[in-house]
């Protein structure tokens, strides 16, 4: 048994091709992956047969595909296929002038799901979608050209305004130089989420260039007329995940995932991280059959999975072997060439009301790998060749669902982010590096052999490892906080000082929890009480000499001013009955049975609340059926610096007029 897991990382970095990786994930990116397609079904088949051959066991298993279905609180959606579609700009003569879409050449260039339709449309524009552009504009049965979300403009100009179809010619700034300027020519993904009443429309995706075009006839005076033409069709059908195993020796089991959905030519997202877990799995399968490492003692489950849906799918589908399964890892985006891309390697850590061993484990596997593979090894200090952080939950992928507490999967991810090509055309095999899959592969690997053959002396060594770089993170945080305090007032510093004491206490309970899901590992009995010991005389140390430093005594009182929300949230308890967050595609009532005033409130909290969308989350996490509301939003607070208050209430009173939660008083306290 091999206690510090350096030995398999070495192994792993032999082992691992980076290579293979790169070949896979060119194989993966020829299809059309779009969830619930025919494109997605010959990708996964391919993904099987690529597995089997390297004699590992896999399977694929197939779920409904229907605007009836439902698994947990996640709504399904129909089949979609489509065979050609083609978007003309024709001249004064009616003759075609320009191609502006053809799907045969980029797939992208059609609002995916979207319905058929064949005819001539007059284009209208409504820049980036406000309310003044479109008192000005008489958009009904024409084609609106709109930088806005596709969601936003499908339900102001064609729910809202009959609107015929959408043209969106935009990209989204969601990195450093990257703009509708620095990617002129390429097209953005978009797709339509359907729910069970909504009409259906169609749309097209116009490189930024083709846009402003566009934008120029139409200012010059000219009226501009596109033939649209889309051949495609929903049908009730079904979507598949591919599920691979390598069975273990004893009990418990370790999971890992990819999602292997979207567009043709997209290699980063998610190519690489389905062509990583794929190599990785080969790689595992073959240096167990050769004899170099132990057959596991926990199974190691590969999942290849349509995004979100597929998750939700399996886990509903295999609830009594979560409770088996101790700690997963998520693969999205890690295959990117950091120069080009701008990207970092990040470890995005489990949310905190799922605190646990996993992101250390990781974290110290990275730093290993990162070490031993610098561009100049100094006498003391080695310079890597990769940008990389650990950062805390962020979301935004498969790892949300597990690691949700009501879930119980730990569950960190390795993505490379920021992303200049994110869900662009420009996401080619040109932005991917073999030696970014090589580091993945080789991390992931390791991290998934330790755990399956980990037990006491491990689960010890990675608790105190985890000790160690609480101790240094601690010493970090209290230093930058306490230097800022230096340049306040002593007003700003006493309400400093009193928010300081709240997150030390937070992470401090949040390191004992991490500590105590060391028993998934082993059971450790008093080791789990020595370790907790030097975990709370590490934090009254640093506690005690930053008392020093701040001399809270001299500061002055902090008013009282009672948040009169608060005193009423302490009354209410909150109890979900699903499980996983509310997972929303496209516009909420595509999943979620919301109208008028219900989903006029759902959407102002979008609008009134930056990061709503991981923020509302993380409130669902920590929604226990014994938290009040106000214990809620004062931990969200802690773990994301957002204060929510009365909003939560409000998502959750909407998640109670729908059933999926109670909002129950609490009983009064017993205490004397």
């Amino acid at each position: 048994m091999i206690h510090h897991p350096h030995p398999l990382l070495d192994l792993l970095a032999r082992s691992f091709s980076g290579g293979a990786a790169k070949r896979h994930t060119a194989a993966i990116a020829r299809f059309h992956r779009i969830q619930a397609s025919p494109g997605y079904r010959a990708a996964a088949q391919w993904v099987l047969e690529t597995l089997q051959s390297a004699g590992v066991q896999a399977t694929i298993e197939t779920y409904p595909a229907t605007r009836h279905d439902r698994t947990w609180a996640h709504a399904s959606f129909q089949e979609w296929a489509c065979r050609d579609a083609t978007l003309d700009w024709l001249g004064q003569d009616g003759r075609v002038k320009e191609r502006l879409c053809d799907y045969r050449a980029s797939a992208v260039s059609i609002i995916q799901r979207s319905m058929p339709v064949h005819g001539d449309f007059q284009v209208v524009d409504v820049g980036d979608g406000s309310p003044e552009a479109y008192e000005q504009t008489d958009v009904r049965g024409k084609l609106v050209l709109s930088r806005a979300p596709v969601t936003q403009t499908y339900r102001e100009a064609v729910l809202n305004r009959g609107a015929a179809g959408i043209l969106f010619d935009h990209i989204d700034p969601t990195a450093p130089g990257r703009n509708r300027h620095d990617l002129p020519d390429a097209r953005q993904y978009a797709s339509f989420w359907w729910g069970l009443e909504d009409p259906q429309a169609w749309g097209f995706v116009l490189t930024p260039r083709q846009g402003d075009a566009l934008r120029a006839a139409l200012a010059a005076g000219e009226t501009v007329t596109l033939r649209a033409h889309i051949d495609a069709h929903f049908t009730d059908g079904t979507f598949e995940n591919v599920v691979a195993r390598i069975p273990g020796q004893g009990q418990g089991a370790v999971l890992a995932m990819a999602h292997l959905c979207h567009p043709q030519d997209f290699a980063n997202d998610n190519a690489s991280g389905a062509a990583t877990l794929l190599e990785t799995a080969i790689t595992l399968q073959r240096l167990i059959d050769t004899g170099q490492v132990a057959p596991p003692q926990r199974s190691l489950i590969f999942l290849w999975m349509p995004e979100m849906t597929g998750t939700i799918a399996w886990l509903a589908q295999h609830e009594a072997q979560i409770p088996n399964i101790i700690a997963g890892i998520n693969l999205d985006m890690v295959g990117e060439d950091q120069a080009q891309t701008g990207a970092i390697l990040l470890i995005d850590s489990p949310p905190q009301a799922a605190a646990s061993f996993a992101p250390t484990l990781l974290a110290r596997l990275r730093d290993d790998f990162i070490r031993d593979h610098a561009s100049f090894q100094q006498i003391t200090t080695p310079l890597p060749l990769v940008r990389t952080q650990t950062i805390p939950f962020s979301g935004g992928s498969d790892h949300m669902i597990t690691s949700d507490p009501a879930v119980g999967i730990p569950t960190p991810m390795l993505i490379q982010w920021p992303d200049r090509t994110y869900h662009t055309t420009a996401d080619t095999m040109a932005m991917v590096s073999e030696r970014s899959l090589w580091l993945a592969g080789a991390l992931t690997g390791t991290y998934l052999l330790w755990l399956s053959q980990a037990g006491r002396d491990e689960a010890l060594w990675l608790g105190w490892e985890m000790i160690h770089r609480y101790q240094r993170d601690m010493a970090q945080y209290l230093g930058d906080a306490l230097a800022a305090m230096s340049a306040s007032t002593p007003q700003e510093r006493a309400r400093a000082w009193a928010d300081l004491k709240a997150q030390v206490t937070f992470r401090q309970d949040r390191m004992s929890a991490a500590l105590a899901s060391l028993e998934r590992l082993a059971p450790l009995e008093n080791e789990i009480y020595q370790l907790l010991s030097e975990l709370n005389q590490i934090t009254e140390d640093m506690w005690e000499r930053a008392q020093h430093q701040v001399r809270p005594r001299t500061l002055p009182p902090i008013p009282s001013n009672p948040d009169p929300w608060l005193e009423h949230a302490q009354h209410i308890i909150p109890q979900r009955h699903y499980r996983a967050p509310i997972m929303e595609m496209g516009l909420p009532n595509a999943t979620l049975p919301l109208r008028g005033k219900q989903l006029d409130r759902w959407m102002r909290l979008y609008q009134e609340h930056p990061h709503w969308r991981i923020v509302k989350a993380i409130a669902e996490y920590w929604t226990d059926g014994h938290r009040t509301l106000a214990e809620i939003a004062q931990l969200v607070q802690l773990e994301t610096g957002y204060f929510l208050g009365p909003a939560i209430e409000t998502y959750f009173q909407l998640l109670a007029d729908m059933g999926w939660m109670t909002l129950k008083p609490s009983l009064p306290s017993t205490e004397a």
